[in-house]
């Protein structure tokens, strides 16, 4: 049971796009805004799922803090790289990706699917590189 609330809170946390939106805005603009109203909402999820799956749940900080962490330190540094109108694509893009893997996280918990979400977080990579496939044709 410590496994599944660790993987389950683990990938509730990071997959959202606030996570992504908000270390983006931390390091781009130094605006801590969206990370302090995740922590809110994740705090209260924790409970949660706490009371769910027990103390699994409270492992997940490690991987949230090497995620988000590291997105808002390459944040500080990627504005000199990627232009600003496909640094919004890629929110945009990201924000939709992680919407739906938050659907599939949602029926895991409801036991109505079994869609192994660890295994789709690829694919918020591949957003970036569509992105900038994309930006570079247009």
């Amino acid at each position: 049971m410590i496994s599944r609330g660790f993987v389950s809170a683990t990938l509730l946390f990071v997959v959202g796009s606030m996570a992504i939106v908000g270390a983006l805005h931390s390091g781009l603009r130094g605006d801590h805004l969206v990370l302090y109203t995740k922590s809110i909402l994740d705090g209260f999820a924790s409970i949660i799922l706490t009371a769910t799956f027990g103390i699994g749940v409270l492992f997940s900080a490690i991987p949230v803090v090497i995620y988000q962490g590291s997105i808002a330190l390459m944040a500080t540094q990627i504005d000199r790289f990627i232009p600003a109108s496909a640094l919004e694509a890629f929110i945009a893009e990201s924000t939709a990706t992680g919407g739906i893997l938050i659907i599939a996280i949602g029926l895991n918990m409801l036991r109505l699917t079994s869609v192994r979400v660890a295994n789709l977080l690829p694919s918020i990579l591949v957003n970036a590189f569509i992105v900038a496939f994309v930006y570079t044709l247009f």
